[in-house]
């Protein structure tokens, strides 16, 4: 009857220890808690001084392009672009502005994104600059190397400070648009048929084209025989 009871209040002290472990600090086991990716609001912000005629400057066409892409990745709202005149009608902040509005034209950026105005301070007025800016989602990890453990002492197997920290950063650094990590992105409505005929294509190497392009033919398979 005693070693009944013993082998009783063992197990009870048993299960008492493993509701403690259920209930232990997570981040100490799971590395996504640990070092988890934020994702923030930043401004991208791109300034251009007017060229000749007010013309956008050749030099700053790439700088536009890398502008516009990340606005159509990562954008977090539209872009706002101000550009310094003397006044409303200067002619010159005119022609500024309606090159940089085809420049982004042309790089994709619709004209109801885009909200255009002048800015006729002094300072603005003095050179003409367009100021461009929008807001932008950026994903953030943790800074990785710190040691402020003892990484081969781990009597109750939890992971070091660092365990999976890389990994998060390399998470932040590919991730095209961070916002994903928040919210999904609507499905494309693309039928699976499509989506296997362009796995198959790239299998054998062949070219991915439009939709009236021709179902991939796979290799066939071999078996095994006499």
């Amino acid at each position: 009857m005693k070693r009944r009871l013993l082998a009783t209040a063992m197990f009870a002290v048993l299960g008492a220890l493993g509701l403690a472990g259920c209930e232990a600090n997570m981040p100490d086991y799971e590395y996504g808690e640990q070092h988890p990716i934020k994702v923030e609001t930043r401004t991208a912000l791109l300034i251009l001084d007017p060229g000749p005629g007010g013309r956008v400057q050749n030099a700053d066409l790439p700088a536009i392009t890398e502008f516009s892409s990340d606005f159509g990745k990562k954008a977090a709202g539209g872009i706002t672009v101000r550009v310094g005149a003397a006044n409303a009608a200067d002619p010159l902040a005119q022609a500024f502005a309606t090159d940089v509005m085809q420049v982004l034209a042309s790089r994709g950026i619709p004209a109801a994104a885009v909200q255009l105005s002048f800015a006729t301070d002094p300072q603005s007025a003095k050179y003409g600059r367009a100021v461009m800016e929008y807001p932008i989602y950026v994903a953030l990890a943790d800074e990785c190397g710190t040691w402020k453990d003892r990484p081969e002492f781990t009597p109750l197997n939890e992971n070091t400070y660092n365990f999976g920290c890389a990994t998060q950063r390399n998470i932040a650094a590919m991730i095209v648009n961070p916002k994903d990590l928040e919210d999904a992105a609507l499905l494309s409505g693309r039928l699976a048929a499509r989506a296997d005929n362009i796995v198959g294509k790239y299998i054998v190497g062949a070219k991915i084209g439009g939709s009236t392009e021709t179902p991939a033919i796979l290799p066939p398979t071999t078996t095994g025989g006499n």
